[in-house]
């Protein structure tokens, strides 16, 4: 049902290229609002699986081998 809708989709994006310029205009606004949509989705993604303010073992361990050269 996915595909379907998929391929009734783009078949309607493609359509709008024929209309001109306003055809054009609608497509790339189309674009740019799932871009936008995409990027907005992925930073919330980002927030929930990298808590903030959370442990960074990398910095630990570098701060960990510089006092332990600091010592040596």
């Amino acid at each position: 049902m996915k595909l379907l809708l998929s391929v009734l989709l783009a078949g309607f994006l493609g359509i709008l290229v024929y209309f001109g310029p306003i055809g054009i205009y609608i497509l790339c606004a189309i674009i740019v609002g799932v871009i936008f949509r995409s990027f907005v989705l992925l930073n919330d993604i980002h927030k929930q699986v990298v808590p903030e303010g959370g442990r960074d073992e990398v910095q630990e361990a570098y701060k960990q081998y510089l006092k332990e050269k600091e010592t040596n």
